[in-house]
């Protein structure tokens, strides 16, 4: 996997080149983050519960806006890459 990474070109703009990795990587994290939290719900469920209420607390907290801007933008990149492709300007 990391030699056909590497085969890559290069995006000009380093932002583009980690856009879809530091997404899946935040990804990767919440689901991974799940196997401590049922080892914690197991022994603590008040504390599982808690921590679970903050981060509900938190994402809530954010506002709507931020989440239709982030769809958009994601369904968007989607879209023309997926046209891209199939058009055979992209690989």
């Amino acid at each position: 996997m990391v030699s056909t990474i590497r085969r890559r070109p290069a995006a000009p703009d380093p932002w583009v080149s980690r856009a879809r990795p530091g997404f899946l990587y935040v990804i990767y994290a919440l689901l991974l983050w799940s196997i401590p939290m049922g080892l914690i719900a197991a022994f603590r469920p008040a504390l599982a519960d808690a921590i679970a209420h903050g981060m509900t607390a938190y994402l809530n907290g954010l506002p709507e806006p931020l989440y239709a801007l982030f769809g958009t933008g994601y369904l968007g990149y989607t879209a023309a890459r997926s046209w891209g492709k199939a058009k055979g300007v992209e690989r």
